[in-house]
């Protein structure tokens, strides 16, 4: 049995759009983020409410240590699809390495 199902975008790996839309919602996702931790950090409230229009979940200032976990892996993971081939509008990705 395969692990992603044969009618899922993520199959058809020809389909830039799957990864596209990849990419743009995880860069909601970290302004959503982003917005929460600014929010904790900034006012005198002690929590906040985070809603992706997916899930909404209520974040604390002891969540922090959390979030920012969260944010530096979302970072990462938006890095890795900005570089995607479906994502470079054309553009080649070089790997430079030390000649020493």
């Amino acid at each position: 049995m395969p692990v992603i199902d044969d009618t899922s975008p993520a199959a058809d790996q020809t389909s830039c759009q799957y990864w596209q839309d990849e990419l743009i919602n995880s860069r909601i996702l970290l302004y959503e983020l982003n917005k929460a931790i600014q929010e904790v950090i900034s006012s005198g409230h002690s929590s906040y409410q985070l809603d992706t229009g997916q899930s909404s979940q209520r974040v604390t200032r002891l969540d922090l240590t959390t979030l920012y976990a969260q944010r530096k892996a979302l970072i990462g993971q938006i890095a890795d699809l900005e570089i995607h081939p479906c994502n470079t509008d054309g553009q080649n990705v070089k790997q430079v390495r030390p000649a020493w």
